[in-house]
This record gives C-alpha cells, sequence and structure tokens, in this order.
C-alpha cells in the first residue's frame, strides 16, 4: 500500500486538488463573476472624472463619440449602465458567496491522527494556500454556521444555519449478510450492496419529497456517500432530518415485528414507494447478486453454502413473523442443513403461492439488501462527513464523485483513481469532476435554487 507522505500531499493540494469546483459548490456561487476589486475601481475613475470633468480619457462623458447620432449616444449610455449593472450584481453576488463559503466549517486531520475543527477560509485561493501549509491527509466538511467558525471561541450563540442533507453508507455494515468479503474489505461483487443502497434512497429522496440534486461519492474504501444539494434539503431542522431519517428506515431489526416486513410476511398492503422500490431495484439487486451471479461470486446462494446459509436464516425470521403454517411448509419442504446450497425453483415452491412466495422474497430482500444508514451523519446539521475529491488516508484512492448511470457498474479496486497515479500522470480525470460540474450547472438553470 502506498505510504502518503507530506511530500506527495503537497503536491496534489497544489497542483491536482480542483479548489475552485469545491468552492463554487460549497459557496453554491454558480457563475465565474467579474473581480469585484477591478469593478470598484473603474466606478471610482468614472465617478471622480464625471465630477472634475477633467478632460483625461477616464470619464464616462469621454466614451460617447459626440459627432455621432443622439440615438447612438443613447444606446451606448444605456449599455454603459446595464453593464455598470451587470458589474454590481456580480460584485454583490461575488461578496455573497464569499461570505457564505467563510462560513462553512473545515476539519482537517493531520498525519499523526491531529484532529482540527472549526476552521474556515473565504476565498479559494485562500483554502488552497492552507491545504498545501498543512497537507492533511484527510479532509472533513461541516455546516455553514450563523458566524465564521473559526471566530467561535468565547461565543455562547453560534449555531449552524444550513447543512447539505447527507448519507452515508458503509459496506461494513452489510457484514453479517456478504459472503465475499469482510471489515475493511469490499469487492466488485459487494459493491452490488452500495449501488442497490444508493439508487433506492435515490428513489425515494426524488420521488417522496422531489429532491433533484443528489450527488453520489465513493467515499474512497466500502463506502458511498449521498450529498442532497438542493437548497431545501440544506436549510432542513435537525427535527426535520430526523423524521426523513425515521420515513425512510423501513427495516429497524429490534422492532422487526412492527416494519414493513412483517406486513409483508402477514401479505398485507405495504406504501406503494416501498413496493415500487422492491419491484424495481431491491428485487433485480438481490437476484443479480444471489441467484443468477457468477458461479464463482460467493453470494450465489446455488454454489456456496455460506451465501445460502444467510438467505435461509433471513427466509426463516420473516416467516416466523407470519402464519404458522406458512414456516411448517417451508420447512417441510427445504431440509436445510449447514453447509447446504439452495435450489431456488425448489426454495420459491416452498414459499406457497405466487403471491404469497413474492410478499416473503420482498421481505427477505428488506432484510438483506435496503439501505442500512448511519442515522447520525442524516439527521444532524453540526455533523462533519469527508469532503470529495480528498485521498482516503488509509487506501490512498480518491474519494470521487460518479455518475448515476455508472454507479452499478463502478469497480471501487480498479476504477478509483489512487493518489501515486495522478501524481505521475500530473491530472485529475474530468471523469470524476464532470458529476459535480454538471450538477451545478443543472443547479444555476433553476431559480429555485440559483441566487448568484
Amino acid at each position: 500500500m502506498q505510504i502518503i507522505n507530506e511530500g506527495s500531499l503537497r503536491e496534489f493540494y497544489a497542483h491536482l486538488y480542483p479548489v475552485e469546483l469545491i468552492y463554487q459548490w460549497l459557496a453554491y456561487r454558480f457563475t465565474k463573476p467579474r473581480p469585484p476589486a477591478d469593478f470598484s475601481v473603474e466606478v471610482t475613475r468614472a465617478n471622480t472624472s464625471a465630477a472634475s470633468g477633467a478632460d483625461s480619457g477616464h470619464g464616462v462623458c469621454h466614451e460617447t463619440d459626440v459627432s455621432a447620432d443622439p440615438g447612438d449616444a443613447t444606446a451606448a449610455a444605456s449599455s454603459s449602465k446595464d453593464e455598470d449593472t451587470k458589474e454590481w450584481l456580480d460584485a454583490k453576488g461575488a461578496a455573497a458567496a464569499e461570505g457564505f463559503f467563510a462560513r462553512r466549517e473545515f476539519c482537517f486531520t493531520l498525519i499523526g491522527d491531529i484532529f482540527t475543527r472549526f476552521r474556515s477560509y473565504r476565498t479559494a485561493d485562500e483554502l488552497r494556500a492552507e491545504l498545501v501549509r498543512a497537507f492533511p491527509e484527510k479532509i472533513d466538511v461541516g455546516a455553514v454556521y450563523n458566524i465564521r467558525p473559526n471566530q467561535k471561541q468565547g461565543l455562547a450563540n453560534v449555531f449552524p444555519v444550513e447543512r447539505e442533507l447527507v448519507f452515508d453508507i458503509d459496506m461494513s455494515d452489510y457484514d453479517n449478510v456478504r459472503s465475499c468479503c469482510s471489515g475493511k474489505s469490499i469487492c466488485a461483487y459487494c459493491w452490488a450492496w452500495m449501488s442497490c443502497a444508493a439508487h433506492v434512497l435515490h428513489t425515494l429522496l426524488h420521488d417522496d419529497f422531489g429532491f433533484r440534486y443528489i450527488l453520489p461519492v465513493f467515499s474512497g474504501r466500502r463506502g458511498i456517500h449521498l450529498w442532497v444539494c438542493d437548497r431545501r434539503a440544506r436549510r432542513m431542522t435537525n427535527d426535520e432530518r430526523t423524521a426523513l431519517v425515521g420515513y425512510l428506515t423501513v427495516v429497524a431489526p429490534k422492532t422487526l415485528r412492527s416494519t414493513v416486513v412483517a406486513d409483508l410476511a402477514n401479505h398485507r398492503l405495504i406504501h406503494p414507494t416501498v413496493r415500487h422500490a422492491l419491484r424495481t431495484q431491491l428485487d433485480r439487486a438481490f437476484t443479480a447478486l444471489f441467484v443468477t451471479s457468477p458461479s464463482d461470486n460467493p453470494n450465489n446462494i446455488q454454489h456456496h453454502a455460506k451465501a445460502a446459509f444467510i438467505v435461509h436464516d433471513a427466509t426463516l425470521a420473516v416467516l416466523k413473523l407470519g402464519r404458522r403454517d406458512a414456516l411448517n411448509r417451508f420447512q417441510q419442504h427445504i431440509h436445510f442443513q449447514q453447509g447446504n446450497v439452495l435450489d431456488w425453483p425448489a426454495y420459491l415452491r416452498a414459499l406457497g403461492s405466487e403471491q404469497e412466495a413474492t410478499d416473503i422474497l420482498y421481505a427477505v430482500q428488506l432484510l438483506l439488501m435496503y439501505p442500512r444508514l448511519d442515522e447520525h451523519v442524516s439527521t444532524r446539521r453540526d455533523h462533519l462527513l469527508k469532503l470529495p475529491f480528498c485521498v482516503h488516508p488509509g487506501t490512498s484512492y480518491l474519494c470521487c464523485p460518479l455518475e448515476w448511470e455508472e454507479v452499478d457498474t463502478f469497480n471501487p479496486t480498479e476504477d478509483a483513481p489512487k493518489l501515486q497515479e495522478m501524481l505521475l500522470n500530473r491530472s485529475l480525470d474530468e471523469r470524476w469532476t464532470l458529476p459535480l460540474e454538471r450538477m451545478l450547472k443543472e443547479m444555476h438553470a433553476d431559480e429555485d435554487e440559483n441566487f448568484s
């Protein structure tokens, strides 16, 4: 594994890290404004010349040819006024963006596990200079506060006012249902859980809550982060976020009997959104992972005993929530012992009629495939999350945004760029910046989002 050191991090932050794109995103400044300082100089010159009447060539009076048609002069003056107005708005927008960005919390983890919170920066240049100087091995970002976070010491009334709604899905939370890897390890096979969870959340957040600007980001090791960037999402309170996460939490193992799983086990109607997610995503992902995957996939229940045991055990857990006769029928038809594999057609027949089998199988899919969320990351506005484009200190992989169309096929062990590769090429492939650039472009065109 590559060693991350001061030299490699300094070079990365100085030449490759997309600070300007990060600034544009976290300031929600979608256009490139004209420099406010230049505008101030020009306005001062124009006003001074107009007041003195001096023939210095800097006054606005001398921009128009007096021998020209009066209509042309009027048009030129109008154009000049429009240009001044645009410049003033650009300068005002830039100042607002700078003030917004300056109230954003950054957290650096320095080499040696030195953890420093409540940093803040006014501009992209200021942030880059500090990254090169401090060379953090990890960068987290938090909320926008009512004041600059680095000025909070000694003040009592300091609170977060905005924060993207974020979700952190970690592969280690699926250790009890995956057969290919465990702990910090991840492979192309178990990435299916991450892909499925991301798509399910995307569907629920878009269809049920109307959120449009959702950015999926590979964490750099074994997880995926979702950043919901709609202005409405950023302004949600902690209570509103908690209610939303509660709505999304379909599977709660400690209260299994009162969940959707129990409803399916007893063949009761379930929320149409959950059924839609099952039909369009969970069922497809479960089948591709556990049933029709290649025989060398350790999660295939027809070829590998550990995977078969996981699915069989989940099926028994579901059936025990329903009618006793359904459980007895299944056990009479499936004489399963540890070390066995499952015959898929026989398994389906043992679940009863087509409708009964569908409900039970849907419940099993919820237990094994549904998103498992770190709730505190999503419910608290002051929570930190790893900033995209930083390098994971444990793997040296880039924490990189993904296109939604590529989430399924992304291979975390082969596709994500490593620090050494980027330094050798002295470039960051636009494949990793385009997802964020495209989202910001769409937000720029949306009147509900763009306040530039």
